[in-house]
């Protein structure tokens, strides 16, 4: 279906052997007028430079450490708000969330909806982005994550963090979270949003110092809840989600760095034989599309598949694993249970 101009925003750590394939992915399935990458300084050149014969709507690389220097912030003064000593989270991850909640303000004329992708998510048998409703076009994102494996705990601060600081009920799904890895974001909304911070805490400092503040005070916070929870608040049809049975129970997360159990079989699809995350292995979508056909049947192809690159995740056990890892072919951590049976 004909859809409205619009705009993907990515937050990226660094290139890494499924880059070039994520992009061309997106630019296949969704058609974005143009692609905003948000990456360390060392890394804009490098993605300049290997970025240019890919398949790809107009890549905009922005460096992260001056991205909202409109608003006369640096990374570096953001960052130095958080002080919550010994934790789970470093003040790059937190920024990283901020880079999708203020993309409007680092971003000119970025599209009035905007579709934030986390820049480890291949879209593989993915969702429609849009879908009709009568006479209006509905922005879609699916529930990715199921909502029976995640850490209590840190779900409680989130919880809690959202019914405190934005004064709503946050919103929940039977079977999914809205932890969903992608997010449609309306700038009207955000603009409302970052006055309730304001509000909350009562201080004319800018919104994105105050959001890093409350990360000391609550422990934590989580973007695509908080938004979500935000938007669905200020009026009834601002949140369109598949529910998680249609493309969240096909989906399959699992630890790549390009030394996985993927990339492995990939290189040996495509008769490629360097072996290791450093080794210049950059498929396109249309090679790494063309073996995930191969692997699976027809009518069972993932929805879409998460490289985790954090190697914390071949140390999990199965019980502290989410159901999406669980249910991977190319986690070797049930590969290896499964061997021991």
């Amino acid at each position: 279906m004909a859809h409205e101009i619009f705009d993907i925003v990515i937050p990226l750590f660094c290139v890494r052997w499924n880059t070039r394939a994520v992009m061309e992915g997106l630019t296949s399935h969704y058609q974005p007028r143009a692609i905003h990458i948000i990456t360390l300084p060392d890394q804009v050149d490098t993605l300049r430079e290997i970025s240019k014969n890919w398949k790809t709507a107009p890549l905009h690389i922005h460096d992260e450490e001056v991205f909202f220097k409109s608003s006369g912030l640096t990374k570096t003064l953001i960052c130095e708000e958080l002080n919550l000593g010994k934790s789970l989270y470093n003040p790059g991850w937190f920024y990283q969330q901020l880079l999708k909640l203020g993309a409007f303000e680092g971003i000119p004329n970025l599209s009035e909806w905007y579709l934030v992708w986390d820049s480890d998510l291949l879209p593989a048998a993915t969702w429609p982005a849009f879908r009709s409703s009568g006479d209006m076009v509905e922005h879609v994102f699916a529930l990715l994550q199921h909502n029976a494996y995640g850490n209590p705990t840190i779900v409680g601060k989130w919880e809690t963090w959202i019914k405190t600081v934005l004064g709503v009920t946050p919103l929940t799904d039977d079977v999914g979270t809205f932890i969903p890895h992608h997010m449609w974001f309306k700038q009207e909304y955000l603009k409302s949003f970052a006055q309730q911070i304001n509000k909350y805490y009562g201080s004319d400092d800018h919104w994105l110092l105050l959001m890093m503040r409350s990360a000391n005070d609550f422990g934590t916070f989580s973007e695509y809840w908080t938004y979500v929870s935000w938007a669905a608040a200020q009026t009834s049809d601002s949140v369109c989600f598949y529910p998680y049975a249609e493309y969240g129970e096909t989906t399959e997360r699992f630890f790549d760095d390009g030394t996985g159990m993927f990339s492995a079989a990939l290189r040996k699809y495509l008769s490629v034989d360097s072996f290791g995350p450093d080794d210049g292995f950059s498929p396109s979508y249309e090679e790494v599309n063309a073996f995930i056909k191969a692997e699976y049947d027809a009518d069972k192809l993932p929805s879409s598949l998460a490289f985790e690159s954090s190697p914390r995740h071949l140390k999990k056990n199965s019980e502290n694993m989410h159901i999406e890892e669980q249910r991977s072919r190319w986690n070797p951590r049930m590969a290896q249970e499964a061997a021991t049976v």
